[in-house]
């Protein structure tokens, strides 16, 4: 009896530790506005391989529309555009890092699906994606020409659904890749391919022997992932109002035309 009371008891302590841990975790602790002013200093997580939201000039200077969307906001929050840290993120680190207290908050390519909301909050949107059709073929400018023709896609996306939605016959081929489907296109296994706007906005400036096919087929929203907690309000509300002024300027419409997003 004895044994088994000490045994419950080393256990009982061990999950309270296992508490006060996770309290004093980076998630509970995330840096709030006031304290990133006092630091002088803002950490972003941020994309380096995706034209042109974020990449790498022939220099190795990180550029792009969301890395001139980070020094803006250093600009507002700081008064000074260069006092950012740019924090270079996989797709499936963009959250990570951030519940971790690794960086501030993230500017790289996210939407705010329901998923995601659960666990982070968003800013208001400072860009719309959506699905794009590009092509090599001069008579495939209209999107009434593409019935029955061989259409590329990422295997399992959302444009998927998006596409047969607006296109009474589609034939999707599926890729793994955009660098596949690109291989389809040479090969002649597709005449074109549908996917996110904003990468295929990188792909039409690398081979600008594709064109555009019609309007984009749908609207996401691309915007500033940061933690929740009341500790963040100051920030929700300072990047809520950052975001409104741009838009009502124009700024973020001027800054999608120069580095030539879709709309």
């Amino acid at each position: 009896m004895l044994k088994n009371f000490t045994l419950r008891l080393a256990f009982n302590c061990l999950l309270l530790t296992t508490s006060l841990s996770t309290l004093t975790s980076p998630i509970a602790t995330a840096t709030p506005l006031e304290t990133i002013q006092k630091r002088g200093t803002l950490i972003i997580g941020i994309k380096d391989n995706l034209r042109p939201l974020g990449y790498r000039d022939p220099n190795g200077n990180l550029i792009g529309f969301e890395i001139d969307l980070a020094h803006q906001l250093a600009q507002t929050l700081l008064g000074d555009r260069q006092a950012i840290q740019l924090i270079p993120l996989d797709n499936r680190d963009r959250l990570n890092a951030l519940l971790t207290g690794q960086i501030d908050l993230t500017i790289a390519h996210l939407t705010p699906t329901a998923d995601r909301r659960r666990i982070v909050q968003f800013s208001p949107a400072y860009h719309f994606s959506g699905t794009a059709l590009i092509t090599e073929q001069p008579d495939l400018t209209q999107r009434s020409a593409w019935q029955d023709r061989r259409l590329g896609v990422i295997e399992n996306s959302s444009s998927i659904a998006i596409l047969r939605s607006h296109l009474p016959r589609p034939q999707l081929i599926p890729y793994p890749s955009y660098q596949a489907a690109l291989t389809g296109i040479r090969q002649n296994e597709i005449v074109g391919f549908a996917g996110d706007s904003t990468v295929l906005a990188g792909w039409l400036q690398e081979h600008p022997n594709f064109q555009r096919s019609g309007p984009l087929l749908s609207a996401e929203p691309l915007a500033i992932a940061f933690p929740k907690g009341q500790q963040h309000e100051t920030l929700r509300q300072a990047l809520q109002t950052t975001i409104s002024q741009w838009q009502q300027s124009g700024y973020l419409n001027d800054l999608a035309q120069t580095w030539q997003l879709m709309n």
